[in-house]
């Protein structure tokens, strides 16, 4: 185990003073800059590799954000294509040795929440204006406000509780099994036993970890599709007329 930390010591980017999960959100952020850049220079009308992949990121947002906000949708393309690609690339990076994923942290994923509700309820208050976008927490039907007021208000509140905490949880699972594979490596290796089952026991090591690390994939790429889904439907919301 001791071996495990001091490697990990050795390999984690680190800059003095500023927290770890600061310099990964960097990298993060770095790292969307640089394939932006890379896909805009080579622009073509057939898209193939990374204009592709970026293309395709571009047009599930658009479709999804038209099927829950209608015409609206385009207009928070920047919104939700940011949040995508930076909780995609945030997951993802902590399968890399050295570096952990920026939304395995509750202060990150956090942030994240605390944007979208913000984001909601400017909008709202931008669309319908103070007096109609407080009208919809009050009904229909108007008669029972004083009940359903507080009621809308803690649904509004939980909201960003949940988006922060089934992001982390999914998150810090998938990088828990990550460190207990590569500590029970150590272990093997260090435990007296015949030969041949230490060769067992580190072969199932091995071959268990690129089939977790598929599944962080899979994990982290439906995580950042759900969160960047429930923020449109949040904001569809908030700014859907009355009928």
């Amino acid at each position: 185990m001791e071996e495990e930390n001091s490697l990990k010591e050795i390999i984690l980017i680190k800059i003095p003073g500023i927290p770890d999960v600061i310099v990964m959100s960097w990298v993060v952020m770095i790292i969307i800059i640089t394939l932006c850049i890379f896909a805009k220079r080579k622009i073509k009308k057939s898209p193939e590799g990374l204009q592709n992949a970026i293309e395709f990121v571009i047009e599930w947002v658009i479709s999804k954000s038209k099927e829950f906000l209608g015409e609206n949708g385009p207009r928070f393309l920047p919104l939700f294509i940011t949040l995508f690609l930076f909780i995609f690339f945030s997951n993802l990076l902590g399968l890399i040795p050295g570096f952990k994923s920026p939304t395995s942290n509750l202060s990150i994923n956090l942030s994240l929440a605390l944007i979208v509700f913000f984001s909601t309820h400017y909008f709202g208050i931008k669309e319908k204006g103070l007096w109609g976008y407080l009208k919809h927490f009050m009904g229909p039907p108007y008669w029972l406000f004083i009940l359903n007021f507080p009621i809308h208000i803690i649904g509004e509140l939980v909201r960003p509780i949940s988006l922060t905490l089934r992001l982390f949880f999914n998150i810090l699972a998938k990088e828990v099994l990550l460190t207990l594979l590569a500590s029970l490596f150590f272990v093997f290796i260090s435990l007296s036993m015949p030969k041949i089952i230490k060769i067992l026991l580190l072969t199932g090591d091995l071959v268990l970890r690129p089939l977790i690390m598929l599944l962080g994939v899979l994990v982290g790429f439906i995580q950042a599709l759900v969160f960047t889904s429930l923020s449109m439907i949040f904001i569809a919301g908030a700014i859907e007329k009355e009928h």
